[in-house]
């Protein structure tokens, strides 16, 4: 009976495993680098997604107060001087050729 031979690992190929093995060792590092700074961008993009949201909603909200008929008459009774009309409207009635005249 033959004795088993230990065969050999030459230097080249063991260099060459080193290197392939190196290389993918660097590729998943530089994966899990770069998924962890998509992660950190994400966030801060949630938060100013969230503080954008929030604020158009106090932008909605001071519409909405702005926009009450009881703010709105103050505001034309007390600055601008205006009141209501105690007279009834007329209604004006033109004919069309004097109406051409008025617009010639």
């Amino acid at each position: 009976m033959r004795s088993p031979k230990q065969r050999k690992i030459s230097l080249f190929n063991l260099m060459v495993m080193l290197f392939i093995a190196s290389g993918i060792i660097i590729f998943f590092v530089n994966n899990i680098i770069a998924v962890n700074s998509l992660v950190v961008d994400n966030s801060n993009i949630q938060t100013e997604v969230n503080k954008s949201v929030t604020f158009n909603n106090n932008l909605q909200t001071e519409i909405e107060r702005l926009s009450n008929f009881d703010n709105i008459k103050n505001t034309a009774v007390d600055k601008l001087g205006l009141e209501y009309s105690t007279t009834q409207p007329r209604k004006i009635t033109i004919e069309k050729s004097e109406f051409d005249n008025l617009t010639e």
